[in-house]
């Protein structure tokens, strides 16, 4: 009996010995194969590359800062005074309004400046225009050459509504100087006596200078390429030419030339209008 139950025992303790040696390698996690381990290598660096190329994308997104230049093409008008209270030809005082002396002008405008942040913009504006003038009496006598053009200058301070999109709306405000330059040259009489005119020639440089109170401009950006925008571009203007100066040549027939100052004139209140496309140089 003894001898009997030896075997039996001993074969108990080894099929109990191989089920926990069983159960124990049941546990260990298997080795990765050599590709498993590159795939998992590869996703974790795939992920490690979008997430540090999403601020880029963002910053992109969101728009760009740095320096900014840009030109226009405008069409202008105004309504006030050049100036009041001058000298009419029949010796009394007159005002003279910028829609009797000119029909329309052409401004190109130019800015130049940095944008400190996607939204903000800050920088200086210049404008030449050439005007086309209108007949009258006190500063373009019928068959006078007229000849006028204005500088206007300042800062601008600008607020970018939507810098993310594909349109960019904008608002600007600013202000500046005005110089108004006239040349105005042409034959006429000249009375030199009580019943006397004779011929003369007469040439005349007028400069009024002023400033611009304010300037409110309104505009978008279409983004054309990563560099270049093309949009509308809107200004009102206010502003007043404060002082004249200038000289006049009359070269009378038979007694010869003769220098006269302007006769003094009041102040200029008045306010200009443009609308026209705009090219702009926009941070990459």
């Amino acid at each position: 009996m003894t001898l009997m139950n030896a075997p039996f025992r001993w074969t108990l303790s080894l099929a109990a010995a191989l089920g926990i040696v069983t159960s124990a390698g049941a546990q260990e996690p298997e080795p990765q194969t050599e590709t498993e381990t590159s795939t998992t290598t590869t996703t974790t660096t795939t992920m490690n590359s979008e997430e540090m190329a999403e601020p880029a994308g963002k910053h992109h997104h969101q728009g760009r800062i740095g320096p900014q230049f840009a030109v226009s093409g405008n069409v202008g008008f105004g309504l006030g005074y050049v100036y009041t209270n001058g000298q009419s030809p029949t010796g009394g005082l007159e005002d003279l309004k910028i829609t009797q002396s000119a029909k329309i002008s052409f401004p190109i405008i130019a800015e130049l400046g940095f944008r400190v942040t996607p939204r903000f913009y800050l920088g200086a504006w210049g404008s030449w225009e050439p005007v086309l003038n209108k007949r009258n009496a006190l500063s373009c006598p019928e068959g006078f050459s007229c000849h006028t053009f204005q500088w206007r200058v300042g800062p601008e301070l600008r607020y970018h509504l939507r810098p993310d999109l594909g349109f960019d709306p904008w608002i600007g405000l600013g202000l500046g100087l005005e110089v108004l330059k006239s040349h105005v040259e042409g034959d006429t009489q000249v009375q030199v006596a009580p019943g006397v005119s004779l011929p003369t020639h007469v040439d005349t440089h007028v400069t009024d200078r002023g400033i611009t109170i304010a300037r409110v401009t309104l505009g978008g950006d279409i983004r054309v390429t990563r560099a270049l925008a093309l949009g509308p571009i809107i200004s009102a203007s206010v502003g007043q030419y404060t002082v004249r100066t200038g000289h006049q040549t009359l070269d009378i027939t038979g007694v010869g030339s003769r220098d006269q100052s302007l006769s003094p004139v009041d102040d200029g209140f008045h306010a200009l209008f443009t609308v026209g496309i705009r090219l702009a140089f926009v941070p990459m």
